[in-house]
């Protein structure tokens, strides 16, 4: 009313405020950023791309991908918490994200606060890898190698740096298996040439990424970390299969918002999301990367994010993970 008056006074049009909702029930009328806190080429990243890419033909709107990644992840995160929450800035991230409270406890967001959680792509296994130069066939020979080498001998493993869920998958292993092992932390998932060539003793990776060098000889999968074998390397046994309890873990992957977006906008981008997913041509080639679907309701996945972020906690603790 005070408006109204003010506006007659002075001779002014009165502008009536937007209704509540309306930019929901519009979106999404321009592009959207996506942020994916990770390097380029890693195989969340492709898996990521894949996914964009057939939103982007569903909605009529282009999803520009952005990579800015570093500080496992962090950096990436802040900048999605911190976006204007009207669905055109949305995250992709992985298991880092759960991992990095564990990791950086002066994070300048709250995961569970800051940030809503919208669907599950999916989770991937990896796999534990090694250069055939070294001699060692079998999982079971790894480990026996690993348990006798110890101090500045023990084996050095690559990740895709602290806090990575490669990091931690191979830390989980460790504990599991009762051997010291030393970290050499990447900066993202470029980490395969150096196990390649002998120079770090082994690692864990994406099982997407690493299937041509695994193929080509160039690298020897001992173990894949899911419950189960893949379908990508049927003849590999899991490491639980191997007799080492508690050291299956697959890599999942999410779209997050920032926490104060529009419901309407929240559903929606779910929607869309798991429609996508259902596309015969997508859902062809996430299982040729070893991709299990996640189907879960936001709030679901809310609830498997906050359980998640315990059982990193845990796991980092056990290893003596330092804080940043």
């Amino acid at each position: 009313m005070v408006r109204l008056v003010l506006a007659l006074l002075c001779g002014c049009a009165v502008i009536a405020a937007p209704a509540p909702g309306a930019a929901a029930q519009t979106w999404p009328s321009k592009p959207i950023r996506a942020i994916l806190p990770i390097a380029p080429g890693t195989g969340a990243d492709v898996i990521f791309r894949l996914v964009f890419n057939q939103l982007s033909n569903q909605l009529g709107q282009q999803v520009v991908v952005e990579n800015r990644g570093g500080a496992g992840g962090t950096i990436g995160t802040a900048a999605v918490a911190k976006a204007e929450p009207d669905g055109y800035t949305i995250l992709g991230s992985s298991t880092s994200y759960t991992i990095a409270p564990a990791i950086y406890p002066n994070m300048p967001y709250d995961p569970l606060r800051d940030l809503a959680a919208v669907v599950a792509i999916g989770r991937t296994p990896t796999a534990l890898i090694m250069a055939p130069s070294k001699g060692i066939k079998t999982i079971q020979e790894f480990v026996s190698a690993a348990r006798a080498k110890r101090g500045i001998e023990a084996f050095t493993f690559a990740s895709a740096g602290v806090g990575s869920t490669t990091h931690l998958t191979a830390e989980r292993f460790r504990l599991s298996a009762g051997f010291e092992a030393v970290h050499v932390p990447f900066r993202g998932g470029g980490f395969r040439p150096e196990v390649a060539s002998g120079r770090v003793d082994f690692g864990f990776s994406p099982i997407a990424v690493a299937l041509p060098e695994i193929r080509d000889g160039r690298l020897l999968a001992l173990a894949v970390s899911s419950k189960a074998r893949t379908s990508a390397l049927p003849d590999t046994p899991t490491t639980l299969e191997a007799g080492f309890a508690n050291s299956d873990y697959a890599l999942w992957l999410g779209l997050f918002v920032p926490a104060k977006t529009p419901r309407t906008i929240v559903d929606r981008l779910h929607q869309e999301t798991t429609k996508a997913l259902q596309a015969p041509n997508l859902r062809e080639r996430l299982a040729a990367l070893d991709v299990e679907p996640m189907a879960m309701a936001p709030a679901e996945f809310d609830a498997f994010i906050k359980d998640d972020i315990l059982v990193q906690g845990a796991l980092a603790k056990a290893a003596g993970l330092k804080p940043n």
